[in-house]
């Protein structure tokens, strides 16, 4: 069941694309297409100029008072708040204008989609999963062509790295799974997923296949009590089938690739791509300065471990090591106003949607206790915020049923 809010009422349209442009662009320059133009080089301020007065226009639509679940805004707002306070006592060596800039553009974009979110919450969030579901088309049919590959042929597309590329790869998955289930269950909306797993698969990228099973994992036991053989046996064997034609027809393409990456590098010969030395670091920094760290950037400017590792590629740590004890506890209640929000909403009042945007979010968030830095956070927090944030019901408005798959009102 959810709530009949204004059917009547004018829903966002091409504001809500051009937020998504500007939350998956990241820090794109137009020095990759070889232009340099100061200040307007980085696209984020063109894009964010624009969802400013597109948001101004439409703010007589979106209508007065706070959301339902609001409040779970403030303690993600009072971390990025804090970290760029943390550039006061940085140290002098640091760099902290371009990470100042990053945590800001991650407030703004946060704002953006809580501002959206009160409008009407359930379609930005739906127009989100089908824009998710276009870019890991995008993205992979640009990897297949060739284009994108890092040097060492792990695929990538678009300018941004292989992992990135997994992170769309996984949201795809995401999205197909969700589509597959508000469709009717509708098989097609499956086709995709062995594509997009096969891309993960030629990323190379092992935390994000690890971030894939921490998510796997925390949705087997949410969906427990709504999975029924009868519902999963016909969609898991479509799938089946439509891997092993993967398997068979562009597997051999990447097997050695798999062979050597994942199987000899990682178990043979416990290769980690130095995350070991990087967490180490951090945790050496955090016990040094454990009450306020580092400061932003503190971690790349005392470790020295050169320009390839300038951060910590794990949030948390990342936090601990630049925010020490009161940025863990800002990151703490962050999550945890989240999912307060969350889980307020009655569980038969919770929409697919909503759902849908937890699992991303927690498919990001597991993604960043292995790669990325603050920024790479953004659409973890954005996803977040979509499921837990909702347009406060106007007064005398009445349940209306929702018609549904039994998958959407289990316990998640």
């Amino acid at each position: 069941m959810t709530l009949d809010l204004e059917p009547d009422r004018p829903r966002p349209g091409g504001v809500v694309v051009l937020a998504f442009i500007a939350t998956l662009a990241g820090r794109f320059t137009l020095a990759r297409l070889g232009l340099e133009v100061p200040v307007l080089n980085d696209v984020r301020v063109l894009l964010y100029l624009l969802l400013i007065m597109c948001l101004l226009l439409e703010s007589h639509r979106i209508g007065p008072g706070a959301a339902a679940g609001g409040y779970c805004v403030l303690p993600v707002i009072g971390l990025h708040g804090y970290q760029v306070l943390s550039a006061s006592w940085a140290p002098s060596n640091a760099i902290t204008g371009p990470m100042i800039g990053d945590l800001s553009a991650t407030v703004f974009l946060i704002f953006v989609y809580y501002t959206l979110a009160r409008w009407d919450r359930d379609h930005v969030t739906r127009m989100t999963l089908h824009l998710f579901q276009a870019a890991a088309w995008i993205y992979f049919l640009a990897a297949a062509s060739g284009r994108g590959h890092a040097s060492n042929g792990r695929w990538a597309a678009l300018g941004g790295g292989p992992n990135v590329f997994i992170r769309i790869m996984i949201l795809g998955v995401i999205t197909s799974l969700y589509l597959y289930v508000r469709s009717g269950q509708k098989l097609y909306w499956l086709a995709p997923i062995p594509a997009f797993l096969f891309g993960a698969l030629a990323s190379g990228s092992r935390g994000g296949m690890a971030a894939l099973a921490i998510t796997a994992a925390v949705a087997a036991v949410s969906l427990r009590s709504g999975l029924r053989w009868k519902n999963i046996a016909k969609p898991l064997a479509t799938l089946v089938v439509l891997s092993l034609l993967v398997a068979l027809t562009a597997g051999p393409t990447i097997a050695g690739f798999v062979q050597t990456r994942f199987v000899e590098a990682t178990v043979g010969q416990g290769y980690t791509s130095d995350r070991d030395v990087l967490f180490a670091w951090a945790l050496r920094l955090f016990w040094q300065r454990p009450l306020l760290g580092t400061g932003i950037n503190g971690f790349h400017a005392i470790a020295n471990l050169g320009e390839g590792e300038r951060y910590v590629h794990n949030l948390p740590l990342s936090v601990a090591a630049e925010g020490g004890f009161v940025g863990l506890t800002l990151l703490g209640l962050a999550w945890f106003g989240l999912w307060h929000a969350y889980i307020r909403t009655p569980r038969g009042q919770r929409s697919l949607e909503a759902r849908a945007a937890v699992y991303c979010g927690i498919f990001i968030g597991a993604s960043c206790l292995f790669s990325g830095d603050y920024f790479d956070a953004r659409i973890m927090w954005i996803m977040l915020i979509l499921a837990a944030v909702r347009p406060a019901p106007p007064a005398g408005a009445r349940p209306a049923d929702r018609i549904g798959h039994p998958w959407s009102r289990a316990s998640t």
